[in-house]
């Protein structure tokens, strides 16, 4: 199972969690749809902004949930993937 926590900015620039999220069983479109419904019954309101690692699945289910959403992705996760492509290749020079 996943954790899918919610986690936000406060007007003092600090992390908070302010919504659970929820367990989800797999990681698929679906999933993640009903995920978001259910943020935007409790929050009343889609976000601003998301940052998500590269899901594809979670990208689609954002993109119908929450149309005017801003998504981005979590800088770590770009990082990671790329020291991961590039060094096998900058190691062969």
């Amino acid at each position: 199972m996943v954790f899918t926590p919610f986690t936000g900015v406060d007007n003092h620039r600090r992390c908070v969690t302010f919504a659970a999220g929820g367990l989800l069983r797999r990681e698929d479109v679906p999933s993640y749809r009903w995920l978001f419904n259910r943020f935007l019954d409790v929050m009343g309101h889609a976000p601003q902004c998301i940052t998500t690692d590269q899901d594809a699945s979670m990208a689609i289910a954002i993109l119908e949930a929450f149309p005017k959403t801003i998504h981005r992705l979590c800088m770590w996760h770009i990082t990671n993937k790329i020291t991961t492509k590039v060094d096998n290749e900058l190691a062969k020079d």
